[in-house]
């Protein structure tokens, strides 16, 4: 057991349409900021799963995929999308079967979950984009760099006709609108991975504000979820906010193209998500896979790029439930993928399946064997 808890250490920052998501998220049983996903019926005992609102779209639509398919052999699945901090929460203090997260565990977490349960593994799922999301008459495709994003955030420029906003956007009517900041009110991996961007490219943000799921914001309105920042933006003329590419998308938001540290400015999209993990390097993330994508080097990245996590711990004290969980992990790096990119997700580099594969192996059933999947 040891020797297994002894591969996870360290955590390194890189500096580095419409329809299809209505169904999913009417199949999440959204509700403001949350979802709850379900799957199945019939089970004495079944698969909890909580946190990351990030890929709750995607999630929605797997869940409802490999419940058709008969995968989940009667097990009832059930995943609320609460926000990464929560869903940590909850899996290190046994609420749920497996956690969901933007953002690796820290250090002290896993500690802290490893004492209490055995060795967890980070199962990266899918790679998706926080956009700078705004609402704005004719919804102008603008350029920000992160030193103006932060800017904003602190609420410094509070124009969208402010000479910082102009000098990145040569040739764009900006409307005279006061600028409605809006950001998330939980604990969130979009946030930790947004602020962790501004930070970078700001000192004054990073002084004052810092990065981490949870920050003290200067100014703003806050919202519950990436769908509640969503429709907070949408609703209110001059808003911005941060949210996955999905849900702006949704609500019809205008979002930037970002300064990436190659200086050019990049457009989210599943290809430009993809360009942010290309330059991954195996032997960095074959052990654990924390491993930020943020400021990724590559010309056509993305510069807020962000992989999520299902969390589980390899020992299962359950054998039914074991052998779903397993199964479900293997469906959505396998399978699962080829849906990624129809809801503005971006599937896993094909060079991780292989390790991913290993990592799903390690999950054993009460008897401490590991269990046959994928074979």
């Amino acid at each position: 057991m040891a020797s297994r808890t002894s591969r996870r250490r360290g955590w390194w920052p890189r500096s580095a349409v419409a329809l299809l998501l209505g169904c999913a998220l009417l199949a999440a049983g959204c509700t403001g900021g949350r979802h709850h996903v379900a799957a199945g019926s019939g089970a004495s005992s079944g698969l909890d799963g909580a946190g990351a609102t990030f890929p709750a779209p995607l999630y929605a639509k797997w869940l409802s995929d490999f419940q058709r398919d008969g995968a989940a052999g009667g097990v009832k699945i059930s995943y609320q999308a609460v926000g990464s901090g929560a869903g940590v929460k909850r899996f290190m203090s046994h609420q749920v079967d497996f956690g969901a997260s933007d953002v690796a565990m820290t250090d002290d977490e896993l500690t802290a979950a490893e004492a209490d349960g055995g060795p967890v593994l980070h199962i990266p799922t899918v790679i998706g984009a926080v956009v700078v999301a705004y609402s704005l008459p004719g919804g102008p495709r603008l350029r920000m760099d992160g030193r103006l994003v932060g800017d904003i955030f602190l609420g410094r420029v509070r124009s969208w006709n402010d000479p910082a906003i102009a000098a990145l956007n040569p040739g764009v009517t900006l409307p005279d609108l006061p600028i409605t900041v809006v950001h998330r009110s939980d604990s969130s991996g979009t946030t930790a991975n947004f602020t962790g961007f501004v930070a970078n490219h700001s000192p004054d943000f990073k002084t004052r504000v810092g990065s981490g799921k949870s920050v003290r914001w200067p100014v703003g309105e806050a919202a519950e979820g990436s769908s509640g920042v969503a429709k907070r933006v949408q609703a209110t003329k001059g808003a911005i906010g941060y949210v996955e590419l999905t849900y702006a998308l949704n609500q019809q938001l205008g979002y930037a193209a970002v300064q990436n540290a190659a200086g050019r400015f990049v457009v989210p999209s599943p290809a430009s998500m993809a360009a942010a993990a290309a330059g991954l390097e195996l032997v960095s993330v074959i052990n654990n896979f924390r491993v930020s994508l943020i400021d990724a080097t590559g010309a056509s990245a993305y510069p807020i790029t962000s992989w999520t996590f299902i969390l589980v711990r390899e020992s299962q004290s359950n054998q039914v439930k074991a052998r779903t969980l397993a199964n479900l992990l293997w469906y959505m790096t396998h399978n699962g993928q080829a849906s990624a990119t129809a809801l503005h997700y971006a599937p896993l580099p094909r060079f991780l399946i292989g390790p991913i594969e290993a990592k799903i192996r390690l999950i054993s059933g009460p008897d401490g064997h590991a269990l046959s999947v994928g074979r």
